[in-house]
């Protein structure tokens, strides 16, 4: 008896591709050359290249459901801000074609992101086609005929600005932006059953000892770097640290109208703490609820959470709370449109970030350029993105995170002095600075030997 796709191990990892592999192969085709045919027809790949470029910047996160999130944020930013460089590199972006990842329309969730704004850059587009399909389907079609397609359209250097594609091979240069390894930090959370992706992924990564075969990796901080060369051994010199940056022309201090406004529309009360960002297991922010039940029974304190939580994580929260008798402190938010952020950080007394690993932090950045006192986590990249504008207190002590949150609730001098303290740190992340340390390796790799 054939085997369907549903019959085939992996089910909904390789689903769309394998539907389309076992509808041809049960085609009665003439020839091994007519099933070739019908099997780029099906699972197209290649790059339409209208104008010649000598850089290809991976853009496709922004037509995949990482849009919305950090790494969405990071690749519309770049690409922004290197189209308003004077020097700007000849490059053009990679996007995926129409029919090939349809995303839903933003207001199925009631959320505007940074990447619904257009992009405003000279750069020509060149469209990806390939079939619908999983990021790991996608990686794979991506290794095993984007390099081909590379050289094909004469490309001397592709950018990589995300982990789901890093051909190498002669003919051009290829440079990634390494976020994180966050799934290697906490395997047991991310490289399990529900996580196919990842353990292909790391895994041919390390088997091709793919990290050191790279021309050159951006690390978005000193310790995704510090990762990279104590995991890989990748050597100091493929390895350029640029921080990511932020839109100081939206994240900015509100206007108290604002302010008052977004209370009122969103019913909150003061005195309150906002997090914004994921629920996953190394965000930790279940410790926020324990470090609740730290504070005073007559400390007025609500914990306000915005941003995507699947039912079953908002339950365990809820049951948390209701154990420790906090559940009256807690109010979710769910997603909040991004022209709402200043004016929410804006009316929180203060932001917590007690997260235990993170590429980058930048909700906590966001914070400070909006004039919102901080309290964030003292492991991975946080301390050098925040430095000594924030408090900074242990993620493993619900002890120590009721104690900050004290402090700053009652100390207003302190809470000012942070506020101002942040203002000043947020001036040196900015895409402006992203764009241009980008565009010298872009010089770098292009000016050296092939």
């Amino acid at each position: 008896m054939s085997a369907t796709p549903a019959d085939v191990g992996g089910g909904a990892l390789f689903c769309p591709l394998l539907h389309d592999l076992c509808c041809v192969v049960a085609m009665p085709l003439s020839s091994p050359a007519s099933l070739a045919l019908e099997l780029r027809r099906r699972m197209p790949l290649g790059l339409d290249a209208p104008t010649s470029a000598e850089v290809l910047i991976d853009a496709t996160a922004l037509d995949t459901g990482h849009r919305d999130r950090g790494i969405g944020r990071y690749v519309h930013g770049l690409i922004q801000a290197m189209g308003a460089l004077e020097r700007s590199p000849e490059a053009a972006l990679l996007r995926l074609h129409p029919d090939a990842s349809p995303l839903p329309r933003k207001v199925d969730v009631k959320a505007q992101g940074p990447s619904d704004a257009a992009i405003d850059s000279p750069f020509p587009t060149w469209t990806l086609r390939r079939p619908r399909t999983t990021h790991l389907g996608r990686f794979l079609l991506n290794e095993l005929r984007l390099a081909r397609e590379l050289r094909r359209c004469g490309a001397k250097l592709y950018h990589a600005t995300e982990p789901w594609s890093a051909p190498v091979g002669p003919g051009f240069k290829t440079v990634i932006t390494c976020h994180d390894l966050i799934p290697l930090q906490f395997p047991e959370h991310y490289m399990g059953k529900g996580h196919r992706y990842w353990q292909v992924y790391h895994h041919y990564m390390g088997l091709r000892d793919r990290w050191r075969a790279l021309d050159h990796i951006i690390a978005i901080s000193e310790a995704t770097a510090t990762e990279l060369k104590q995991r890989f051994n990748v050597p100091d010199e493929r390895i350029t640290v640029v921080p990511n940056g932020i839109d100081h022309g939206h994240f900015k201090p509100a206007s108290p109208v604002a302010i008052d406004e977004l209370k009122q529309r969103f019913n909150l009360k003061s005195p309150f703490a906002l997090y914004l960002g994921g629920y996953d297991f190394r965000k930790n922010t279940e410790l926020l609820i324990r470090a609740l039940a730290q504070l005073s029974s007559s400390t007025e304190l609500t914990l306000v959470l915005a941003g995507g939580v699947d039912a079953q994580m908002r339950a365990a929260h809820d049951a948390l709370a209701k154990k420790l008798g906090q559940a009256h402190r807690l109010r979710w938010l769910g997603f909040v449109d991004d022209r709402d952020l200043p004016a929410l950080y804006g009316a929180a007394d203060f932001f917590v970030y007690p997260s235990l690993a993170e590429g980058f932090g930048l909700q906590a950045l966001e914070a400070m350029a909006c004039g919102c006192p901080v309290i964030a986590s003292d492991r991975s990249s946080l301390p050098e993105v925040v430095g000594d504008a924030a408090l900074l207190a242990n993620p493993g002590s619900a002890y120590g995170w009721g104690e900050s949150m004290s402090a700053l609730l009652k100390d207003t001098p302190l809470r000012e002095r942070l506020r101002e303290a942040g203002l000043k740190r947020a001036q040196d992340f900015s895409w402006e600075r992203c764009a241009r340390e980008t565009a010298a390796v872009y010089e770098r790799l292009l000016a050296s030997t092939f």
